[in-house]
């Protein structure tokens, strides 16, 4: 009982941790709100005069549709600043566009910039409703991004308010797939939990779930409770836009009700290995992966023929 209450407090913990997440962008350049990148302000004002349907768009999704009439009224007025932007500088929403450029627009929010050196914009603000709204362009991608509000408590109803974790860059991340054993077994694996970014390829994986034992003469249900560390190994194409393959070692707990003596249905402690690719979306956005992981009792390296576990799955980041 005390396992299971324990289990369930941590599966509310990560429920509630997925709810604050924020994105981290290390590349702006996958997709591009426009292009050629902008070199100089009358770039952007051209920019702003072309893509007036795209930014209607964008800033519908975004929440703001109230803001495209002021916006554009008052673009061709107002001063624009050359800035540069550090690590870890936030944006309460950035427009962009699928497909590497060529796509629909999409909105990511609550956006750190997350690169290993800092990037160029031109900034600008304008007025509306008693606040003032502050914008920023990045020069290499167009990607039009409302960097804060002023002068409002709660900006137009509470909207891009930051959540008290997104300065840790914690995303929720969910797995299912399959898992064999020869002894014989067969298992559904589920887990689900979050990942923090710990660098631009580095990232932590914590993750709870079970593994219902399908089919076999030997086995039982488990409980998992997972720890990886996933490295994205490198970059390659997969159909008209960039993907990264990634590899993934850690430690986890197989947890049965089964035979303590048998091996193939004791509680153990587990050494894990996978590898594998996203195949959907883009880094700081929805994406799955396809992947490939084999775990192994510490104490059963020995006969991991017969008792490791071998499977594939996809994973799901939200």
């Amino acid at each position: 009982m005390k396992l299971k209450g324990l289990l369930q407090a941590a599966f509310l913990l990560i429920l509630s941790v997925s709810t604050a997440q924020a994105v981290t962008v290390t590349n702006v350049r996958r997709n591009p709100f426009y292009a050629p990148p902008l070199t100089s302000v009358s770039d952007l004002r051209e920019m702003m005069q072309i893509s007036q349907e795209d930014i209607r768009d964008g800033l519908y999704q975004a929440g703001y549709p109230e803001l495209y009439q002021p916006l554009m009224e008052q673009f061709s007025q107002i001063p624009v600043s050359r800035v540069d932007y550090l690590p870890g500088q936030h944006f309460l929403w950035m427009l962009s566009k699928d497909n590497g450029g060529y796509g629909s627009v999409r909105v990511v929010s609550d956006m750190t910039w997350g690169g290993r050196s800092r990037i160029a914009a031109y900034e600008f603000s304008i007025r509306s409703n008693g606040a003032r709204y502050v914008f920023a362009v990045p020069l290499a991608c167009g990607n039009l991004a409302l960097k804060e509000v002023i002068g409002s408590t709660v900006a137009e109803g509470g909207r891009g308010q930051v959540g008290c974790l997104s300065c840790y860059n914690f995303r929720f991340v969910a797995d299912a797939g399959y898992l064999h054993q020869s002894d014989p077994g067969d298992y559904l694996m589920l887990r689900a939990g979050v990942e923090h970014s710990l660098s631009e390829r580095l990232s932590f994986l914590a993750m709870i779930g079970g593994a219902p034992h399908l089919s076999g003469t030997d086995g039982d249900d488990a409980i998992l409770v997972d720890f990886l560390l996933q490295y994205d190994w490198f970059s390659f194409m997969f159909g008209n836009q960039w993907s990264s393959a990634f590899v993934g070692v850690g430690m986890g707990g197989w947890i049965t009700s089964g035979d303590d003596k048998l091996p193939a249905e004791d509680t153990d402690v587990d050494v894990i290995a996978n590898i594998g690719a996203r195949i959907y979306g883009q880094p700081e956005t929805f994406n799955a992966s396809l992947f490939f992981e084999a775990r192994s009792a510490v104490d059963e390296f020995n006969d991991i023929a017969n008792y490791g576990r071998f499977g594939a799955g996809l994973r799901c980041r939200f």
